[in-house]
């Protein structure tokens, strides 16, 4: 699991992906029948071609950007207000400690304050109530420590093993998931023969639109999409039909990707036949598969889930079975694709 921890340590929010590119670079660059290409926003991704010339194009993506926030004002005396950067409830951040990134380097740690209830806009308290103490007594003082607008903030890095050492806490399982598995990929097939042109990596500002992957899926141009992110459960009720420690998420659907039938059937008779668990899922939320399914003529895009507790806040939880069952899926998948099944999933079947 040292990728993922390595992942989920590192810091990256939208627009500020650089530390995670350069990892994923670095671990790149060490299997050379891949090639290395980025879009223009950032997004890098590692190429395989098929010796088949007319094969089709598999493209495997997480994000790298976790949430988190920027700098987006310094008061007079000397307190930085807070920008989000992707979707937070209010009570996530108080009283929490962040750490701004300097553009030299440096890493400032701060606590989240907020405005008594008299002062607030609203009954509720709301992100841009909160202010971030670093100590200082001034807007000079902040300055003078190298804090600026636009710099990136983010809870402090927490990887954990649970006690029976079968659970992850951390921040950024959303999507150091994706990025670690992607990386996984390109090791495994970096020596084998595939029937798909295999375009494996990661996308920038996800959490902000699915920006990378509409460019991303433009410059590549795939045939099939699919997405490796992490999704929300709540499997402390019983009401919940998603839990940890249950295998891998078939998303059915979310409100801009309903899964195509095709790819509907291939995954459960592919996850069926090859004892891979999984679960049935749906969501409130998007992934990158949403972005890529409209794109060109069209992209068969879906999205291998991993289920996990608590997710768009300071720390979430991951069970590594589900990592396995996921991994497993994706590497099956990928070796059984080829252009006859890709004509027979487009049609809206599997045999």
């Amino acid at each position: 699991m040292k990728i993922y921890k390595d992942l989920m340590n590192l810091p990256g929010v939208s627009g500020n992906e650089n530390y995670v590119r350069q990892y994923m670079k670095k671990f790149m660059e060490q299997y050379n029948n891949f090639e290395i290409e980025y879009d223009n926003l950032g997004s890098i991704f590692a190429v395989k071609k098929s010796k088949n010339p007319n094969a089709i194009t598999v493209m495997v993506a997480g994000h790298m950007d976790e949430v988190g926030f920027m700098v987006a004002n310094i008061t007079k005396n000397g307190h930085i207000k807070l920008q989000p950067l992707g979707g937070f409830m209010p009570e996530v951040i108080i009283s929490q400690v962040l750490n701004i990134y300097t553009d030299d380097g440096k890493i400032i740690p701060g606590i989240v304050g907020s405005l008594p209830p008299h002062l607030r806009s609203q009954n509720k308290a709301q992100i841009e109530d909160f202010l971030l103490d670093i100590g200082t007594s001034s807007k000079e003082e902040t300055l003078s420590l190298g804090v600026k607008p636009g710099q990136m903030v983010l809870f402090e890095s927490n990887f954990a093993y649970t006690a029976n050492n079968k659970r992850i806490i951390s921040k950024a399982i959303d999507n150091r998931f994706g990025c670690g598995l992607a990386l996984e990929t390109i090791k495994k097939f970096n020596d084998i023969d595939l029937d798909v042109n295999l375009i494996c990596g990661a996308t920038v500002q996800e959490e902000v639109g699915l920006r990378g992957a509409k460019t991303s899926t433009k410059k590549f141009s795939p045939d099939i999409f699919i997405a490796l992110d992490a999704s929300p459960v709540n499997d402390l009720e019983d009401t919940s039909f998603a839990q940890l420690g249950k295998g891998f998420l078939l998303r059915l659907h979310d409100p801009r990707n309903v899964m195509h039938q095709g790819l509907m059937k291939y995954f459960v008779e592919t996850a069926k036949k090859h004892k891979i668990d999984y679960q049935d899922f749906t969501s409130k939320g998007g992934t990158d598969a949403a972005a890529a399914l409209d794109q060109n003529s069209g992209i068969l895009a879906t999205t291998i889930g991993l289920p996990a507790r608590y997710i768009h806040s300071s720390a979430a939880m991951l069970d590594i079975y589900d990592i396995k069952q996921a991994r497993k899926m994706l590497f099956t998948i990928l070796s059984n694709l080829n252009n006859e099944l890709y004509e027979k999933i487009k049609e809206g079947y599997f045999d």
